[in-house]
């Protein structure tokens, strides 16, 4: 709706009133047709119709816009009497600047800002109503920090109020309390049941790690058992090498010492080649010697066991045929258990 034509002073422009309402233009918009309406006015139109309420032209709330500058220039221009004329106000200010005159009228009527108090006075008046209004409030003067309507200042009692005040915490820490109480059991009996299951799951891992550790001991027992084996094994190899090597020496050393007694046995067999073979009943020095250092030796004694079950010698190998056989089992024996202590 537009402001009433009766509060202009002075001639108003036709231009400048609403094609719906007839009245002063408020919050103007144009047509491209360039008739000009009130917003709240062309708005209500349009609801019903879709062309334009003077010509009856297509119309539709897109296509309208501002209104020309210069009339709204001629617009703003026109002196108005404030709304609050009937109440005594004789102020007569332009239409740009209307609204701010009302929103500072001393006729305007407004609502008391008290809470609960129907009344509607002049901004003029308000400050004698707020002094004498019943719903007037204030701090109780006798300290107990309670705000009293002017009404119920005879029948306040600061100990009841306080009492009742104080009930209402006491409830309220109760209520508080208890629901603090309540979710702190949830937590526990949540934290009790993780406890529970944590530790099982702690117990059998504990297990776990004992039945490991005992399959490791037990490992490692008999890995050190093998151990002690291979070391026992390694020093028997060790000792029977040095005697081995003992009784090569021994052998190399007779071999030296005696070259006559090799003779005179090839001497020996010679003859025996040419008279026939007789068994020699009487052992000489060298296979005294020989039979000594084999009886000293578990290999040696072993390989001239074989030598002594199989076929014997024959008529025609001498006593340096013997010998050779000897020297050549031990040294078989040695190189063999050479080799067993490399490969332990």
């Amino acid at each position: 709706m537009g402001y009433d034509l009766e509060r202009f002073v002075g001639y108003v422009n036709e231009g400048l009133l609403c094609c719906v309402c007839r009245d002063v233009l408020e919050r103007p918009l144009q047509a491209p047709c360039e008739h000009a309406y009130c917003s709240a006015c062309i708005s209500s139109w349009l609801v019903h119709h879709h062309s334009c309420p003077e010509d009856r032209l297509p119309l539709d709330v897109g296509s309208l816009k501002p209104l020309y500058r210069y009339m709204r220039n001629d617009l703003n221009r026109l002196q108005i009497r404030c709304v609050n004329a009937a109440q005594g106000c004789e102020a007569l200010c332009s239409l740009e600047s209307l609204h701010t005159h009302e929103d500072e009228c001393e006729f305007a009527f407004i609502s008391c800002s008290n809470t609960g108090c129907p009344v509607q006075v002049e901004r003029r008046g308000l400050e004698a109503h707020l002094s004498e209004c019943n719903f007037s409030s204030r701090e109780c003067p006798n300290g107990c920090g309670h705000t009293l309507l002017s009404t119920d200042q005879s029948q306040h009692n600061c100990v009841a109020e306080l009492r009742t005040e104080v009930e209402m915490l006491r409830a309220e820490m109760l209520c508080k309390l208890e629901e603090v109480r309540r979710e702190m059991e949830s937590r526990l009996d949540s934290q009790r049941r993780h406890m529970v299951q944590k530790e099982s799951q702690l117990k059998n891992e504990v297990e776990e790690l004992k039945g490991q550790l005992s399959r490791v001991m037990c490992e490692m027992r008999a890995l050190l058992g093998a151990e002690r084996l291979r070391r026992q094994e390694l020093a028997e190899a060790e000792l029977e090498k040095r005697e081995l090597l003992e009784l090569l020496r021994d052998l190399q050393q007779t071999k030296s010492l005696h070259p006559v007694d090799q003779t005179d046995a090839d001497r020996h067999q010679g003859a025996q080649n040419t008279s026939g073979w007789e068994p020699n009943t009487k052992p000489t020095r060298h296979q005294q010697r020989e039979s000594s250092l084999h009886a000293s030796s578990p290999s040696l004694h072993s390989a001239q066991a074989l030598n002594a079950s199989g076929p014997p010698p024959s008529p025609q190998l001498g006593e340096g045929g013997r010998k050779g056989g000897t020297r050549s089992l031990t040294l078989d024996c040695i190189k063999r258990k050479s080799r067993e202590v490399t490969v332990i």
